[in-house]
């Protein structure tokens, strides 16, 4: 690792925006933690990293535990001064409604989603604030400003991240922490096929295209990681406590 390094720890990181976000930032110089339950898929992007002379770790962790994320979160320190913490881990359990969900169901996406904010939170803000300050970054979605039928939980989950994303930086704010959302749409993704698969839907089907510049159209996990990113960087530093809406103008249409 070299000196004067930024090391940042990335949730959801073996696979779609996750990978991506990783990706980018190893690409810009940070030295990357990379947390997620699947630890063939964690081991593939660390050596990808490696590989590009990058540096990176994988600490396999499911972000529902709180040994599991105070682990990660020891595993980044070990790498050098934490300074940014990217939440990109998320489950959902559509098709779903108020009635039908089960327990397990409803608090696994409350846990993965907007737990693992808190969980990780309590070890990684100390280290943030002793490293002269950071950035978190969370990653909600178009599902918490307008939805689709059979999605609470999700819904539910991915606006209690906006919220809570506003309420990190009047927290924080005094410590030099930064606070910011990102909200993508339509993305291809592994849990995106595998949803829409379960509904018996295509991408077009559900009301998405991929047909370049088309309101809406479904974009490449690299595009969201770039937003994500930027900021987590330097240049966004006057950007916080506000959710950035990464939906090639899906929420700009009204049918």
């Amino acid at each position: 690792m070299q000196s004067g390094q930024r090391v940042a720890l990335v949730t959801g990181a073996a696979s779609g925006i996750g990978r991506a976000a990783a990706l980018r930032l190893a690409a810009a110089g940070d030295a990357v933690l990379l947390a997620d339950r699947d630890e063939q898929g964690l081991d593939a992007v660390a050596d990808e990293i490696r590989t590009a002379g990058g540096v990176a770790e994988a600490a396999p962790a499911d972000v529902a535990s709180s040994s599991d994320c105070a682990k990660a979160v020891a595993a980044a320190a070990d790498l050098g001064p934490l300074r940014a913490v990217v939440h990109v881990a998320g489950v959902t359990a559509a098709p779903d409604s108020v009635e039908t969900i089960s327990d397990h169901d409803l608090e696994r996406v409350l846990a993965v989603n907007v737990g693992a904010i808190f969980r990780l939170g309590r070890h990684a803000i100390p280290l943030l604030r002793a490293a002269g300050g950071g950035v978190i970054v969370t990653t909600s979605s178009v599902h918490a400003f307008a939805t689709m039928t059979d999605n609470a939980a999700y819904a539910a989950s991915k606006g209690a991240i906006v919220a809570l994303t506003r309420q990190l930086a009047l927290d924080l704010a005094p410590d030099r922490i930064r606070a910011v959302c990102v909200a993508p749409g339509s993305v291809d993704t592994p849990m995106t096929r595998h949803e829409l698969r379960r509904r018996w839907l295509s991408a077009e089907d559900a009301g998405f295209t991929t047909e370049p510049g088309a309101i809406g159209r479904v974009a490449a996990a690299d595009e969201i990681a770039a937003v994500i990113a930027w900021a987590a960087s330097e240049e966004a530093s006057v950007v916080n406590g506000t959710t950035i809406v990464a939906d090639a103008g899906l929420l700009a249409r009204l049918v």
